[in-house]
């Protein structure tokens, strides 16, 4: 199933021969203490204006599929043949990730000023399961930390009905980078009936870590950093069936441009870029292997 990718703002990469000594070199690079200033971003007014208009786009873009009658899931809105073809991947296991498309408006030129937008949607299929049982995982906040390969710590801040208000110490590493940040994220739940609810997450605060794990860790002021991460949301889709659960989880996330000197070394930029997909990847698989039985 192939989609097209019009919801990244990116910049194109260069050959792909002689990519392993590249890679060797800017392992050196990134591991000099210059190097990581070299890094330093600052996220500027005009990104994050481009943000909150593609933001709005997509949230809209949400509220209207998720109270279609005709529809609530992504796949609900693929063709026949697409769907059929996900159904398949679904049923043998798989968790399938796809780019996101059809979120700014038709003939639109848009981009991001020093920024990325990171659009991604994927699906799993839990089997034998309910959605209580789900929902009782989803929101057990104060356990997801070493649950979630990304997530260190969790903490349930507060609880206001449907509203949680959480504490996520995040990890993430891709090539030779590594990041932590301590986020605050407020999810709000919706239940349209006993079969479907669906879900917003939005991170209000994302302040990445200097010195992460010694006596020195320090937050770096959020917007003030190397910009791997500076906004995050998404949007999970749950419809339960008689095979178990569908989980569809769609998330988008800004980051600053690719670095003067890294884009132009063959298959880096591309290997950065690949984060948010493997992050959610790793969640889908997570949610389904906590329901299956040990082998």
């Amino acid at each position: 199933m192939r989609t097209r990718h019009e919801s990244t703002v990116r910049l194109r990469n260069g050959r792909r021969h002689g990519w392993k000594p590249a890679l060797a070199f800017c392992a050196c690079l990134l591991a000099s203490r210059g190097a990581e200033s070299g890094l330093a971003a600052t996220l500027k007014p005009g990104t994050v204006q481009a943000w909150e208009r593609y933001y709005q786009w997509a949230d809209a873009k949400v509220e209207r599929e998720v109270r279609d009658p005709a529809r609530f899931l992504i796949r609900d809105c693929l063709s026949p043949a697409d769907r059929a073809e996900l159904q398949r991947k679904l049923l043998a296991g798989e968790a399938v990730i796809e780019r996101m498309k059809g979120v700014t408006p038709a003939g639109l030129k848009f981009s991001v000023p020093d920024g990325e937008i990171h659009h991604w949607w994927g699906s799993v299929l839990v089997p034998g399961i309910r959605m209580p049982a789900l929902l009782k995982f989803l929101q057990d906040y104060d356990n997801h930390g070493g649950e979630f390969a990304d997530v260190e710590e969790s903490r349930l801040l507060s609880r206001n009905g449907d509203h949680f208000e959480i504490f996520f110490r995040l990890r993430r590493t891709k090539a030779f980078v590594t990041a932590h940040y301590n986020t605050i994220q407020e999810a709000t739940y919706y239940t349209l009936d006993s079969g479907r609810v669906y879900t917003r997450s939005v991170a209000r605060k994302i302040a990445e870590l200097e010195d992460a794990g010694s006596p020195e860790e320090r937050e770096r002021t959020p917007g003030d950093d190397r910009g791997y991460l500076w906004r995050l949301v998404s949007w999970w889709r749950l419809k339960e069936t008689d095979q178990g659960v569908i989980v569809e989880i769609e998330s988008a996330t800004l980051s600053r441009d690719i670095p003067g000197f890294i884009r132009f070394i063959p298959g880096v930029s591309s290997y950065i870029r690949s984060t948010p997909r493997e992050s959610m990847e790793s969640v889908l698989k997570t949610i389904r292997s906590h329901f299956q039985p040990p082998k």
